[in-house]
């Protein structure tokens, strides 16, 4: 044997060992395969069938139809002619969302200028975001440029050689950090703007000459993360890392500067969720116009085209106020990263956040602290309104100007009516916005038992039609009595009505309101003349603090007491009635952690740590435990009843009362196996029960359109729709919502968000409405009334008081967050948007009814528009929220009389939400799709638990049956689930990678087999 056939022979055996490692790694590959396909897979059934649809209908083959109309909820568009209705939507809300901050004579811009659009931020300006899969996958969706052709639409031209720049050129590599990374896993706040340095050396400045440029100044944040209050994390220089976020860095001045010192009009546009710190824009004279734009939807690059053309007036009002520093507010003092620790002094695996603010958020405190200033009151201090506050909340202007005149004010019983006449007085078609605001005694009652008043407050508003040049209109706002009570959480324990004269103004803004009313006492030292004429007093009847009138609910009658006095702690509050000595300090020192949740500098090291304070034994014990706080847990008294046999569907029940004796007999006929499916694995919808013949469901995010289910439109978001101050528009955007998913098949719509902007860093304040309540209420129950009239159940949120993401409970190592309040704060500010919406009114319920014979007919009834709710992540003092039975029960069920579904937060990283402690607090449903770390589960012997399992299932499937996916059902009805072979799309997704890996593990072997008797033969 030669040396040359050996070494053939050892190639050969080093390739046929070669081949046998591939082959077996190939089919283990394909082994795992076909196991995950069929035991993990089945545990996201329900997302992947939502995501991609599920297909379910009826036949009615044995039901008699016969003259019935089984479509209670009809679309009033189809595929083919929705979009067209969707696009003139979302160009109404930017068009009228977008403000106009700031306007030196300087626009609208002439027709033919060229724009240069200066920063790498305005690569995406315009572009659609991402939808919620993408972003949960990471799928990078691409970037188009949406500026060029709105702007070329509207008649200007623009700098494509800057464009190129920074889509192509070297400005390509200059991107802006995502904020939050992985919803919360990390975070990236670099704002890495391209340096002026390297715009002159690639020559674009050059390019620029004989234009108009338009900065971009982009802020971004998402779910998970606050924006930071320094750059430590994520600044190079040591100037830039003492920096807040809200703050334009080094790289973004020096441009400014070459722009305001190179041009002689220049054009900011602000594309941010929170109120940025503007007070610069003192020291950039010929930056000349400012534009708010919040977000852009899908067609909002159209709308700020128009309104630079001019072809669109501005009409929209800030939602927050602008302050010069927003780290000077009283509220800034305990945001972020608070950490307990213990006893020892080693940290815990809690965080806590204390309000110490109270009620005086945002201009509450802005204006209220100003009046006493003015009045000479409270301990006021040296406090500057003007230094503080950049520009108020309500502000906004016009291409064209506007006067009031002829307001008054009449009451008929509890109700104000106030009328003011307005008036185009300028060149050009404009809208105008009419705020209402109303000013409450501040007693010596009020002092005594620390009831807290804001200066102003809002109370209605509302917005004219568009005015031509010349015309008028007379503007109504009404208001109830009950706009005017305070809540008393230390003497009376519920809302009181305070004696005493009480000022009605209408206002441009928040700050022209208190102005109105200082002219209307006759005082002097306003930094602002104002308006007596456009104020009336009001004196209610009674002579001394009234506590009865509103100690009950205006709807259920149920008696308002205290419910949330754990949750006031060891706190002290801000009073005005001494700012100076009350005003909030952090609540905690600093740590030896440095913070990676974006805390300030506060140390003399130059360095960002985390605050921390000691817990006690027992409070870390609290922290700990599941329990409610139902203080009378009792066994279901009788049988506990499963699978019974009563001849009822769901659809039977549709319009029935909550309490129709019928509800009993059909949650007789759910099985074990029901309940732990609905409470349990209700993330995203939930799933078919044929116990009772109920449909699966789809629910879906987001705040700006359905993430699935509808039609794939992506609106602007609640920010710039409040920032419309019209309601019609959010009525219009929760009614087309409702639309598109009865063309898409979404059933349940998790929105709309309304918690309180309560400081600008708030990483989610675009998804939510504004820092004021009233507006935040008036605006959401709008989208929610909207979305009820076309079947949608809507899934307000976050409920409540979860005003900050960092460390809200859903990451690796989050166990909740501790929320220290006064009781005032949370139903005045934190609760109030949520009791409007369920306060909102009934829609018309489309139903059956059965007649005696046995025969059905057609029927309407009312039924209450608000019918969904979904809890947060964070605690009311040490209790989750989602398992507090004074909120839950005492507050929304009792008090607010709700009978709906309510479901949690993603209880899949929410590992602290317990299923035992939900429904004992009258809660429903966790929002899992597997849930991996379920700490209880459905014990079905158990009476206790068959109790409050009982009425949770009753709650979602009343809120089921009252909603669209009973379209086409009635009684006799048979329930089809799946399309191809009755398969739903995970069931073909588990079954095809099933067929896949074994037809691929055949392969392999075939193949392998079929080489080693080829070996073999030769």
């Amino acid at each position: 044997m030669t040396s040359s056939t050996n070494t053939k022979k050892g190639k050969r055996s080093v390739k046929r060992v070669v081949g046998i490692v591939v082959s077996a790694m190939l089919a283990a590959a394909l082994v795992a395969v076909v196991a995950a396909a069929n035991t993990v897979l089945p545990k996201f059934n329900q997302i992947i069938n939502s995501y991609f649809g599920v297909e379910q209908s009826w036949d009615n083959s044995e039901a008699n139809a016969d003259g019935l109309d089984l479509t209670y909820n009809k679309a009033d568009y189809d595929r083919g002619s929705i979009a067209e209705a969707e696009k003139a939507l979302d160009k109404d809300i930017s068009g009228e969302g977008y403000v106009l901050l700031k306007n030196d004579g300087s626009l609208p811009l002439e027709a033919g200028t060229t724009l240069s659009f200066v920063s790498g931020n305005s690569r995406d300006l315009g572009v659609k975001a991402p939808s919620m899969l993408e972003t949960t996958l990471g799928i990078e969706s691409g970037s188009t440029d949406a500026l060029t052709p709105a702007m070329e639409s509207a008649g200007f031209s623009v700098n494509k050689t800057l464009m190129d720049f920074y889509a192509s050129g070297k400005g390509k590599d200059y991107v802006m950090g995502p904020g939050s990374v992985s919803y919360g896993d990390d975070e990236d706040f670099s704002i890495n703007e391209c340096p002026l340095s390297v715009m002159r050396d690639a020559g674009v400045l050059d390019s620029m000459e004989g234009t108009t440029p338009v900065f971009v100044l982009k802020r971004v944040a998402g779910e998970g993360r606050d924006m930071p209050r320094s750059m430590y994390n994520h600044a190079s220089s040591d100037e830039d890392r003492a920096k807040s976020y809200l703050e334009p860095d080094s790289t973004e001045l020096e441009i400014l500067r070459y722009l305001n010192d190179n041009f002689d009009n220049t054009v900011l546009v602000v594309n941010s969720n929170a109120a940025v710190e503007l007070d610069w824009l003192a020291d950039f004279p010929n930056i000349k116009s400012v534009l708010i734009v919040p977000s852009t939807g899908t067609y909002g690059a159209e709308s700020l085209a128009g309104i630079l053309a001019g072809q669109i007036n501005p009409s929209g009002r800030t939602v927050d106020t602008y302050a010069a520093d927003a780290s000077k507010s009283p509220a800034a003092q305990n945001f972020g990263d608070y950490q307990y620790t213990d006893e020892s002094g080693n940290l815990t695996k809690y965080n806590y956040v204390s309000y110490e603010e109270g009620i005086y958020v945002g201009y509450r405190y802005y204006e209220t602290r100003y009046e006493d200033v003015v009045l000479g009151q409270g301990n006021a201090g040296d406090f500057d309104y003007a230094g503080e506050v950049c520009y108020p909340f309500g502000y906004g202007l016009s291409y064209t100007t506007f006067d009031w005149s002829g307001f008054k004010t009449s009451w008929s019983d509890k109700a104000c009516t106030a009328t003011v006449t307005v008036k185009n007085t300028g060149d050009v078609a404009g809208r105008d916005v009419v705020e209402l605001y109303a000013q409450s005694p501040y007693t010596d009652y009020d002092r005594a038992n620390g009831v807290e008043k804001s200066a102003v407050q809002l109370v209605g508003y509302a917005k004219t039609k568009l005015l031509e040049p010349g015309e008028s209109q007379e503007v109504s706002v009404t208001f109830d009595e009950s706009e005017l009570k305070a809540y008393d959480s230390e003497g009376a324990g519920t809302y009181i009505l305070d004696a005493g004269t009480y000022y009605v103004t209408a206002a441009h803004d928040s700050h022209d309101a208190v102005n109105n009313v200082l002219a209307a006492k006759g005082a002097s030292g306003t930094d602002a003349a104002g308006n007596k004429l456009l104020v009336d007093t009001y004196v209610p009847a009674n002579a001394d603090v009234d506590t009865t009138t509103y100690a009950t609910d205006s709807l259920t009658g149920e008696k308002i007491e205290n419910k949330l006095s754990d949750a006031r702690g060891d706190v002290a509050y801000l009073t005005r009635a001494d700012w100076e000595g009350t005003f909030p300090t952090h609540d905690g020192e600093p740590t030896s952690q440095v913070s990676t949740w974006g805390n300030e500098i506060n140390s003399d090291d130059g360095a960002s740590y985390t605050y921390g304070k000691t817990a006690s034994a027992d409070l870390l014990a609290k922290l700990d435990a599941n329990d409610s706080g139902n203080p009378d847990v009792q066994a279901w008294d009788g049988d506990l009843t499963y699978g019974a046999d009563n001849g009822l569907q769901l659809i039977d029940l549709r319009g029935l009362d909550y309490d129709d004796p019928k509800w009993s007999d059909l949650l007789d006929q759910l099985t074990p196996d029901d309940y732990e499916t609905m409470i349990l694995h209700a993330g995203y919808g939930t799933d078919y029960v044929e116990s009772v013949g109920k449909p699966a469901g789809t629910d879906a995010d987001s705040t700006s359109g359905w993430s699935w289910g509808g039609t794939d439109m992506t609106f602007c978001n609640p920010m710039t729709v409040a920032q419309t101050w019209n309601q019609e528009i959010a009525y219009r955007l929760g009614n087309m919502i409702g639309n598109e998913s009865l063309l898409g098949g979404a059933t349940g719509w998790y929105a709309p968000a309304m918690n309180i902007h309560r400081t600008p860093y708030s990483g989610r304040n675009g998804e939510y409405f504004s820092e004021d309540s009233f507006l935040s209420g008036a605006m959401a129950s709008q989208e929610v009334k909207g979305a009820a009239e076309k079947g949608v159940y809507t899934m307000m949120k976050h409920f409540a008081f979860n005003e900050q993401e960092n460390h809200r409970g859903d990451r690796s190592g989050q166990y909740s967050m501790a929320t220290w309040m006064n009781e005032q704060s949370a139903r005045e500010l934190y609760l109030r948007p949520f009791e409007t919406c369920m306060k909102v009114g009934d829609v018309e319920l489309n139903y059956l009814k059965q007649n005696a014979d046995g025969t059905y007919e057609n029927a309407t009834r009312e039924i209450r528009a608000c019918q969904g709710l979904m809890t947060a992540f964070n605690r009311i003092g040490t209790t989750w929220v989602g398992g507090s039975y004074n909120l839950i029960s005492g507050i929304v069920r009792g008090e607010w009389g709700f009978d709906g579904f309510i479901i949690t937060d993603n209880a899949d990283t929410g590992v602290f939400m317990n299923g035992g402690q939900m429904i004992q607090a009258g809660a429903d449903a966790k929002l899992t799709v597997s849930d991996p770390t379920a700490t209880w589960s459905f014990d079905s012997s158990d009476p206790v638990t068959y109790r409050y399992a009982r009425e949770a299932a009753h709650h979602l499937l009343y809120t089921m049956a009252n909603g669209h996916s009973m379209n086409g059902a009635m009684h006799g009805s048979r329930f089809v689930s799946g399309g191809t072979g009755g398969l739903q799309k995970a069931d073909l997704l588990r079954y095809g990678l099933t067929a896949v890996g074994v037809v691929g593990i055949a392969i392999v072997a075939g193949v392998n087999v079929a080489l080693e008797v080829r070996r073999r033969k030769g």
